[in-house]
């Protein structure tokens, strides 16, 4: 569907001066004067495997609920499990996932009782809603009946961050449900940056560090997503009309209001994961991480069977698409002309990947300063290193002190392997999914000096190598560049060929997952 430029896209360019002290990279045949670094990074092949993440390890781990055959005991008048004390029985069944507490209510009248008790239901909506503390089951009745009104969407808020396939730039939405209400709201997460200054590099007055002080917020205007609580009459009404797993291949339409056009649809689909083979068009791409992919390419807009789960065994809880279209209507009874059909893709990130750690400090979800094109987002991917540290290969010098010598243990630790910087939203040079910058070793191996100038003081600089193209990603290269490591929130790149510094800083996801926190909407004068 052919849209309008919206202020909140990458520009082109916009009204600020950018000034290099080297080479402008907003012209594209500057970048001939640059000359490529050799790239010592996997091969696509190892990449691919590398960064499909094992579905079923990764699961297993992040789940608490055990796997279907813990209580296969015959439920009868004389079972065990039922001349167990009540309180028992409520334990065992605090075990189980939600499809399996289901199965065993469904075997008599005690369990029935059990199995819909309010407090097991209540911990298994709480936990797919990070960030919010659930008080009441509001817009329904009880917790179970507002399980059933968003199954099966809980891993929506569950998984909280995803980005999409939009055309070079991508975008990125924060997912999240709002107690006020009772339902799952998907908005924009957007940077806004205040113009920069410029100033000379203590180390090189030849080059010149840029300024980046950036507010993240949420695009409140208008949700990405939206779905409200139904009705358990609804839900039951729904399900009696139709086939088993047709809710699941099925289409659900979202109410959202589009603030300018009246006549745009937005409905939700459901995705189904498939087997990586080589050539495949897939969403996520290679470069990131994930558990699951999912087919970025279709010729049937996505409705045939390949691309659409037949039942709850078959749909993934990592991607989902957005279908958006327009309907003309030449009167109020004729009927709408279907027009400009767009489908985008969505897929989130495993947490383990946002999550920092003692010896990877850097992993999270950041935004970068990208001269014209705006503020981007980016995944600062730390990969697991192939062996564990080993504390007995730093050996305490003779002129150390033990305070020291721990001091240094420590920084071994944390610095070592790599830093990839994944491009979550692009622009027209390099677009989403594509990376940024790699550091391909941090430890003293690209270890370049400790920043003595007032700017940097005390930062670690190592080497890296800064990814470069023309537009549409045109004549893509590497070029050498080196990450000062200012904090475990605060990055910078000294671009060399360009000779300029940019920043990154890190953000709070979690701060935008309540309503609660969202700012006062201000009052018109």
């Amino acid at each position: 569907m052919a849209s309008s430029t919206s202020s909140l896209d990458p520009p082109m360019e916009n009204d600020w001066e950018y000034r290099h002290g080297r080479v402008d990279p907003g012209q594209d045949e500057n970048l001939n004067l640059l000359e490529s670094v050799p790239v010592t990074g996997p091969e696509e092949g190892e990449l691919e495997q590398r960064n499909n993440l094992s579905l079923s390890k990764d699961k297993s781990e992040s789940s608490n609920v055990p796997q279907r055959g813990l209580l296969d005991i015959p439920v009868s008048n004389g079972s065990p499990l039922l001349r167990l004390p009540s309180e028992l029985i409520d334990l065992v069944l605090s075990f189980l996932g939600p499809i399996d507490l289901v199965a065993v209510s469904s075997t008599c009248k005690l369990l029935s009782g059990h199995g819909k008790s309010d407090l097991s239901w209540q911990r298994h909506v709480q936990e797919n809603i990070p960030g919010v503390t659930l008080t009441s089951p509001f817009p329904c009745n009880t917790y179970r009946e507002l399980y059933i009104s968003h199954d099966p969407h809980w891993f929506l808020p569950k998984y909280k961050i995803w980005f999409c396939d939009y055309f070079l730039t991508g975008k990125i939405i924060i997912t999240r449900f709002d107690a006020r209400r009772g339902c799952i709201d998907g908005y924009r997460l957007v940077a806004e940056r205040l113009p920069p200054t410029f100033t000379p590099w203590e180390a090189d007055d030849h080059v010149l560090i840029h300024s980046f002080k950036p507010r993240c917020r949420l695009h409140m205007d208008q949700p990405v997503l939206h779905l409200d609580a139904l009705s358990l009459e609804s839900v039951m009404s729904s399900s009696a009309q139709t086939k088993p797993g047709h809710r699941f291949c099925a289409e659900t339409p979202m109410r959202i209001d589009e603030r300018n056009n009246h006549s745009v649809f937005s409905n939700l689909l459901l995705t189904k994961p498939v087997e990586v083979r080589p050539n495949m068009q897939l969403w996520p791409p290679p470069t990131i991480p994930a558990r699951e992919r999912v087919r970025n390419a279709s010729q049937e807009a996505f409705v045939g069977a390949g691309h659409k789960p037949q039942n709850r065994k078959e749909m993934s809880d990592q991607a989902f698409r957005i279908r958006r279209w327009m309907e003309m209507h030449a009167s109020s009874h004729a009927l709408g002309l279907h027009l400009g059909e767009e489908v985008y893709t969505y897929a989130t990130l495993d947490p383990k990947l946002y999550t920092p750690t003692e010896e990877k400090p850097f992993r999270g979800i950041w935004v970068g300063d990208y001269s014209g094109h705006g503020c981007e987002f980016l995944l600062m991917n730390q990969p697991d290193n192939e062996e564990p540290f080993d504390e007995a290969s730093v050996v305490q010098a003779d002129d150390e002190t033990l305070e020291e010598w721990e001091v240094r243990k420590k920084e071994e630790r944390i610095y070592r392997g790599s830093i990839e910087a994944i491009k979550l939203t692009g622009d027209p040079n390099v677009p989403r999914g594509e990376y940024t910058f790699i550091a391909d070793d941090i430890s003293k191996t690209g270890f370049v000096r400790t920043a003595t100038e007032k700017q940097f003081h005390g930062a670690r600089i190592v080497k890296s190598r800064g990814h470069v193209a023309a537009r549409m990603f045109q004549d893509d290269k590497y070029i050498e560049s080196q990450l000062i490591m200012v904090s475990h929130n605060t990055l910078a790149q000294y671009w060399v060929g360009f000779g300029h510094i940019s920043f990154y800083e890190r953000v709070n996801i979690d701060q935008f997952l309540s309503p609660a926190n969202d700012p006062s909407p201000i009052s018109p004068c």
